[in-house]
């Protein structure tokens, strides 16, 4: 099977579905509430805001070196 743009990401995002799906139901047999989902999914955004802020400051920082 040749894998084009499209079915590439069509992959991705049926791949990224299937991990949402499976660790919101990982989270809800844990006893999570919708809420508290909500806090995680949030918390999660956080994490990686942060992490794109700090790598951009890194980028810029090289940048400013050269």
């Amino acid at each position: 099977m040749v894998t084009t743009p499209a079915t590439s990401s069509e992959l991705l995002n049926n791949r990224n579905r299937l991990v949402a799906k499976t660790f919101y139901r990982q989270l809800k047999t844990e006893g999570f509430s919708h809420e508290q989902i909500i806090e995680l999914s949030a918390s999660l955004l956080d994490l990686v805001n942060t992490d794109l802020k700090d790598t951009k400051v890194v980028h810029v920082d090289e940048a400013r070196a050269k």
